[in-house]
């Protein structure tokens, strides 16, 4: 038996050994991952990565697969995670004998409440409505939020201990592996139940809706019963995300309603691909990346990760999936042995570009704000010279021309094998 994979603009046959393989390497990847990274500060990393994968797998099953833009998937994760630090409270206050890796439980049946109640409104239309009326509601929420501290704790939140529950197999999640491999374990199972459900009758109910919703009306089905029912199961899954980043920060305040949060799952899952299943979880690791570490050595991070999300709408529409399957099946078709030279140089070529600009960035901070050279990542802000200027900007300059002049005989070369760079829709 052979399958396709969900939401790909090209119909690439896959079988099911392929998918074994793919889902044995996944595994293997999460359970290998703190034995290669052991530092607390990268388990904390990829604990938020493997949240953030989640969430932005959930708001997928929105945007990707219904083809519903909300911009208030965060406002159930955020409910998520005030249903989690209430359970752990109250577990702790009582000592219940339960463990706190039930509580992702309890934030699921928040967020696919909160679903079901929000979404009995904001489904009802689609498209640029349905965006506003998000929009709309996650206001509503934040500023409710913020209006209650009493209820929610306002910006100071409500602390919590995920150690005051009763061991599960002798963790007691004190240690920041524990809490990773909590994370690591959710997120297979809500990987795996979520590309379950973009293969029941409902998830190519919603890829026909988002297609053509009169033509689905036309056969007898209602295209926003079936938005609603997408939205309770994306807001569910968004709650066990909500409830996992609880746990790991013991924290929880009302920021957790905030539009930046909404609008940095939209980044991330567009950064990814949207077309492609796994897409979403390549966009969160890229984005998490870019938010944490990337802040750490740059005040400039969100220029850098705006210009990276432009780019990748404009030059790579599918995302870094689409992007990485392009390439893998020039790899299998032989092309890339015709391909590599002109876009070796085209990525030598972008490379300078990148380096230059990048210069001229830290160096415009640096003048902005006033720094010294040796409180700036790199020291580059401070070496405000003529002739720092001057090689920064001739070294962009050098490698944009050398990127266009590679791009063109790429396009040539391209074009004489019949390998378009284009997903073909």
């Amino acid at each position: 038996m052979q399958d396709v994979i969900v939401g790909a603009p090209h119909a690439v046959p896959v079988s099911w050994r392929c998918r074994v393989a793919a889902w044995l390497g996944f595994a293997a990847v999460l359970g290998l991952a703190p034995w290669c990274f052991p530092s607390d500060a990268a388990l904390t990393l990829m604990t938020q990565m493997g949240t953030a994968a989640i969430l932005a797998l959930s708001f997928n099953l929105l945007l990707g697969s219904t083809g519903l833009l909300s911009f208030c998937h965060a406002t159930y994760a955020g409910i998520g995670a005030y249903a989690g630090v209430w359970c752990m409270n109250r577990i702790g206050a009582h000592g219940l004998p339960v463990s706190m890796a039930l509580v992702p439980f309890a934030g699921a049946l928040a967020g696919g409440a909160a679903g079901a109640t929000l979404g009995y409104v904001t489904t009802r239309r689609s498209g640029m409505t349905f965006a506003m009326i998000t929009l709309g509601v996650a206001e509503l929420v934040w500023v409710i939020a913020a209006m209650l501290p009493e209820w929610f704790g306002g910006e100071r939140g409500i602390p919590t201990d995920r150690t005051l529950g009763a061991p599960w197999l002798g963790i007691t999640f004190a240690t920041q592996r524990e809490i990773y491999g909590l994370v690591a374990m959710w997120l297979f199972v809500c990987t795996a139940m979520m590309y379950g459900v973009t293969r029941t009758p409902l998830g190519f109910l919603a890829r026909a809706v988002r297609d053509n919703a009169v033509r689905v009306a036309f056969l007898g089905q209602s295209p926003a019963a079936v938005r609603y029912r997408m939205q309770i199961v994306s807001a569910a899954f968004a709650g066990v995300a909500g409830a996992l980043g609880a746990l790991n920060f013991e924290l929880v305040s009302a920021d957790t309603f905030s539009l930046e949060r909404s609008g940095a799952v939209l980044v991330f899952t567009v950064l990814g691909g949207t077309a492609y299943f796994a897409g979403p979880m390549l966009g969160a690791v890229v984005g998490v990346f870019a938010t944490v570490v990337l802040a750490t050595y740059t005040r400039a991070w969100q220029l850098y990760l705006g210009l990276g999300f432009l780019a990748v709408v404009v030059f790579a529409p599918g995302g870094i999936a689409g992007w990485i399957a392009m390439h893998v099946q020039a790899w299998r078709n032989g092309r890339a042995r015709v391909l590599w030279k002109p876009y070796l140089m085209a990525c030598a070529g972008l490379a300078l570009a990148a380096c230059g600009s990048i210069a001229m960035v830290e160096m415009t901070y640096g003048a902005r704000l006033s720094i010294d050279a040796g409180q700036v990542s790199g020291g580059l802000s401070g070496r405000t010279g003529a002739g720092a200027w001057g090689l920064a900007a001739a070294t962009a300059v050098a490698g944009l021309a050398i990127a266009m002049v590679a791009v063109r005989r790429l396009r040539r070369d391209a074009a004489s094998v019949g390998f378009t760079e284009e997903p073909q829709r």
